[in-house]
């Protein structure tokens, strides 16, 4: 029997009111489960509600029907143990690395003393140690987003949400913060849901691949990654690889794409 789930989207539903009152239905009737200590990647075509589905898991939005709940507790706002990676750093560019990691601390209303030497250890487990007091106009882009995922990570949530973090950078940076994070997610035993528009990076990293249908989204399939961990380059010519690759190629661009199954 397989354990129960630690994050369950029930026929989950999300219409938008437009401005000229008409509506957009953005989710219809979505249902995932995702167990604890699962990596996870959602993939599909732009605008299909990724990046929404995101959303109403960290509490930003609420369904307009159907329920999410978290370690068996519905998900009704925000949490603490919920932590999120945006496509961009968002750093305030007047604090340090280690100030910019300890912000989520400050808005929990606690004394981000007590987290200090916690927000030290996180900056030199994304290889930023030495790099404390740096301000982001020192730092590089993949150096940022390391930053982004020390804060992310600071609460020690249960979960943490990755919106296409490495979109923005370069192919070697992408390439090297991709095995940084399985380093990581290997050594903290997250819950990880993982946004990309890159059905490589898809494969490369998690155990199962969530395909969303075109808008409004739900679930088309999800594929099982049958690649053994830890995960190296290699793989990418495996024939494991080039199968789950294909699958998933072959869903997001079939014309019928919008009938899930």
């Amino acid at each position: 029997m397989s354990p129960p789930a630690l994050l369950r989207c029930s026929s989950v539903s999300l219409t938008y009111q437009l401005r000229d009152k008409s509506e957009l239905v953005a989710l219809q009737s979505m249902s995932l489960d995702v167990h604890d200590k699962e990596f996870i990647a959602i993939v599909g075509r732009s605008g299909c509600g990724k990046s929404t589905l995101l959303r109403l898991v960290s509490g930003l939005l609420t369904p307009t029907s159907g329920t999410i709940e978290l370690d068996g507790k519905p998900v009704a706002g925000p949490r603490d143990d919920v932590g999120i990676v945006f496509q961009s750093p968002v750093l305030l560019p007047w604090r340090s690395a280690m100030e910019n990691v300890l912000l989520p601390i400050e808005f929990l209303k606690k004394d981000p003393a007590e987290y200090q030497e916690r927000a030290k250890e996180l900056l030199a487990l994304v290889g930023l140690k030495g790099f404390e007091n740096g301000y982001p106009r020192s730092l590089s882009g993949g150096m940022q987003q390391r930053v982004s995922i020390s804060r992310a990570l600071i609460s020690d949530p249960r979960i943490l949400l990755m919106d296409e973090p490495f979109g923005a950078l370069d192919a070697m940076t992408r390439e090297e913060l991709s095995f940084e994070l399985l380093r990581i997610w290997d050594e903290r035993k997250k819950t990880v849901l993982f946004v990309t528009h890159s059905i490589s990076e898809a494969v490369l990293l998690a155990s199962r691949v969530v395909v969303m249908s075109p808008r409004p989204a739900r679930v088309a399939r999800i594929i099982d990654i049958n690649l053994p961990r830890p995960r190296t380059l290699d793989m990418e010519f495996s024939d494991e690889f080039r199968r789950a690759s294909d699958e998933i190629r072959d869903l997001i661009y079939s014309k019928n794409e919008s009938q899930p199954k």
